[in-house]
């Protein structure tokens, strides 16, 4: 965005999107007040309006497909209709929501704005996590217990590792993709700053220390993801030199580490973190338990599914009993496949929209680039978590609408197909 006036709040609004997921609500919508407002007066000056018909269909479509499960819902004999309606809010009114904000940020130059919002949250998630661990620690007491319960900031130390339950964190499965992403293009530029890399450098101590598993294995898969989406683009060659050979060595090494890993010594087996990586795939995890019924639910009723608020048979939240961690499995037990279908292919189309689009414009297109490795690594970590329940997540999968609509190109200004 060329105005300061205009960039700040935009900065502010997201970046508080994913430092203070689910926390902090009076803050957020203070920052959202102030970017619509800067956005009205830009309006204002402009004389018009820029809408986007990519923008349009997405969410429109998007929102009809939950209206339609939600009245499956209703009509389905159990199921919850508190559950029902918040899949009304969270298909329907926070759809409309979320296309007024991606119109007004694609109205003006606001790539340069979500680069600058993901390097500031994920400096703001590390120091916020390494505070409040510090703080329970050495029991300073630093940290108020209001702002620890509103993040949820509490660390429990096992056997070999520790854990952080933050709900912030979750971020870094956008995040540290991202900012990695930026690391093997040549084009990256200004982006790809100092403060990037201490953004990115934070990032990575606490996933590390985070004890989250599927946090472990998406960064670990990110070369991969950021590999295959330069072949799918064509932009292998707007990677850094050496790049390649790095991404195709690091993928070998992966695979033969993992075919090794049955013969790796006892004590390396038995070591904290390697127990509580293996434990993710156990008959005791949690999302183990509940995929088997989350599966006999859908064989009920595969065509439409049994619709939103419907209780699998398993309790996993006895205020929520309709909500699951295992996002996949959920959406096949709600929408069945007539809609799991709908939403893939709606998803499919618009994937294939921003490919096009990186493969005819790939230099200078550094940040959408990274933003799709983020996106897909974000969609990995929601298969064993549910992150696409909440305003703050879902509003980053709007990144791939947002960036389907720059179709003449990664251009700052308003494109000439967009109508007024």
């Amino acid at each position: 965005m060329r105005n300061a006036w205009l960039t700040l709040p935009a900065i502010l609004l997201i970046a508080s999107m994913a430092a203070l997921a689910q926390a902090f609500l009076a803050l957020k919508l203070l920052f959202l007040v102030l970017f619509l407002l800067a956005c009205l007066i830009r309006i204002l000056q402009r004389g018009r309006l820029v809408s986007y018909p990519r923008l349009i269909w997405f969410y429109f479509l998007l929102a009809v497909t939950g209206i339609v499960w939600a009245i499956v819902g209703l009509l389905h004999p159990g199921n919850y209709e508190l559950g029902v309606f918040d899949a009304l809010r969270l298909y329907g009114v926070w759809s409309l929501a979320f296309l007024v904000l991606f119109s007004l940020l694609r109205s003006e130059a606001s790539l340069g704005a979500i680069h600058a919002a993901l390097i500031v949250a994920g400096i703001l998630i590390s120091l916020i996590n390494f505070v409040g661990a510090a703080d329970l620690v050495f029991g300073s007491s630093l940290v108020p217990e209001a702002i620890r319960e509103q993040l949820n900031l509490y660390i429990a130390v096992h056997e070999g590792y520790i854990q952080i339950n933050s709900v912030n964190i979750a971020a870094l499965f956008l995040i540290v993709p991202y900012l990695l992403a930026l690391q093997f293009r040549a084009d990256a530029g200004r982006a790809n700053s100092g403060l990037t890399k201490l953004s990115l450098l934070l990032s990575l101590i606490l996933t590390a220390a985070s004890g989250r598993r599927a946090l472990w294995i998406v960064v670990a898969l990110t070369p991969f993801t950021i590999l295959l989406g330069a072949i799918v683009t064509g932009g292998m060659r707007v990677l850094r030199r050496g790049a390649r050979r790095f991404l195709l060595s690091y993928a070998l090494a992966v695979v033969l580490v993992a075919a090794a890993a049955p013969m790796l010594p006892a004590s390396l087996q038995e070591a904290g973190s390697v127990r509580r990586l293996v434990e993710a795939f156990s008959s005791a995890d949690e999302r183990t338990i509940q995929k088997p019924y989350l599966l006999e639910g859908f064989a009920r009723s595969p065509a439409l599914g049994v619709g939103f608020g419907a209780y699998a048979g398993y309790l996993r939240s006895a205020e929520r009993p309709w909500n699951y961690e295992l996002t996949y499995h959920l959406m096949l037990f709600n929408l069945g496949i007539v809609g799991v279908a709908i939403l893939g292919t709606l998803f499919a189309v618009y994937f294939v929209f921003v490919r096009r689009l990186l493969s005819q414009f790939k230099d200078g297109a550094a940040i959408p680039f990274a933003l799709v490795v983020g996106l897909c690594s974000l969609c990995i970590g929601a298969y064993s978590n549910p992150y696409f329940n909440g305003f703050d997540y879902l509003f980053f999968i709007g990144l791939l609408p947002y960036l389907a609509t720059f179709r003449a190109g990664f251009d700052p200004a308003p494109t000439a197909t967009a109508s007024s």
